[in-house]
């Protein structure tokens, strides 16, 4: 595994804007960066995935934190019913003579 670069990410960004149009060759902007080309590749993709999920807008996040929000409930709801019947089945284990 290779060693963590010490580029901002400013840095990184500027790299990205350089390499995305087509500036000047990756293998230079690599040179010029000390860092490896599969690095700013790596980069590459990485800044257009966040591209893409910025772009997704809050829309998508807010059905994830419906969708969430509506799985807790139901959860809530679950460990409550557990909950009684744990509490029922006790109760009778008790009543019948059982063992606790």
């Amino acid at each position: 595994m290779g060693k963590k670069s010490e580029l901002s990410v400013e840095q990184r960004t500027q790299l990205m804007l350089r390499m995305l149009n087509k500036e000047e060759p990756v293998a230079q902007i690599a040179r010029r960066a000390g860092i490896a080309e599969a690095t700013l590749y790596r980069w590459r993709d990485e800044f257009i995935n966040a591209g893409k999920q910025a772009l997704k807008g809050r829309g998508a996040d807010t059905l994830a934190a419906k969708e969430t929000a509506r799985l807790n409930a139901q959860l809530a709801e679950r460990d409550q019913v557990i909950g009684e019947l744990t509490l029922a089945n006790c109760i009778l284990k008790k009543l019948s003579g059982g063992s606790p």
